[in-house]
């Protein structure tokens, strides 16, 4: 046999090698490692309440971050940027935002911004118990991502809303999770990815400290993790709209 045709039976064969994980490899097994690797599903479940404090750089702005969130679905971002504070919110019913630049008073959403606060305010995230959150998981194949090899999840929540999970097939942590949705005053959908990576061991839970967004492949942020805290105590009432 000469070079040629055993370099390309080599090959065939590291391609089937490499393709059999995928198919041998259920959706709640891969969610499993996931799980695992963050901390274990019963250590995750432990953690009642967190806050997160970061940096954040936004087109040449920079601004500090504070993220509260509660269980089971409770969600504050307050970013300081330019002498100014916005806050992002959710109760569990109402998402809003108070942002000085728009209207002195808070507003309550609706639509695409709604569902993108919401979707934040998941505590466990979307792959946590995923069948009662009535989302439907299916596994699209192992991925190349640059030098990296990735787990492919599609996730079509119970509203239709469609997002992809990358994990990484080493360590089984999420690498970037893909959405696309409508945008006010556009009249086509954008991709909006996430990058997350710098994991580190938080009391036992691995958190990413860098979160990088992209629309349509454009850097629109890049957040840098300071803190982490679990379980501090939170009031409900930080959550609500504010009054006036």
């Amino acid at each position: 046999m000469s070079r040629v045709s055993v370099t390309l039976v080599t090959v065939a064969l590291l391609c089937l090698a490499a393709s059999q994980p995928a198919a041998t490899q259920s959706v709640d097994q891969i969610i499993q490692k996931n799980l695992d690797a963050k901390g274990g599903l019963a250590r995750l479940k432990q953690v009642t309440s967190i806050k997160q404090t970061a940096t954040m750089s936004m087109q040449g702005h920079d601004a500090s971050l504070t993220i509260y969130s509660k269980r089971p679905n409770f969600m504050r971002e307050e970013i300081h940027a330019d002498g100014r504070l916005v806050i992002n919110g959710f109760d569990g019913v109402s998402p809003w935002i108070l942002n000085p630049n728009v209207s002195p008073n808070p507003i309550v959403l609706t639509g695409p911004q709604a569902e993108q606060i919401k979707a934040e305010a998941n505590f466990d995230g979307p792959l946590v118990d995923y069948k009662s959150q009535g989302t439907a998981v299916s596994m699209n194949g192992f991925e190349m991502m640059a030098s990296r090899r990735v787990v492919h999840l599609r996730l079509t929540t119970a509203t239709g809303q469609r997002s992809d999970v990358y994990l990484d097939a080493e360590t089984w942590l999420e690498v970037k999770i893909s959405t696309m949705g409508n945008q006010p005053n556009q009249p086509t959908q954008l991709r909006r990815d996430q990058e997350l990576s710098d994991y580190r061991d938080q009391d036992g839970i691995k958190v990413p400290f860098l979160v990088r967004t992209l629309m349509n492949g454009v850097l629109q942020s890049e957040l840098k993790v300071q803190t982490v805290e679990f379980n501090v105590t939170l009031d409900d009432a930080l959550f609500r709209v504010p009054k006036g």
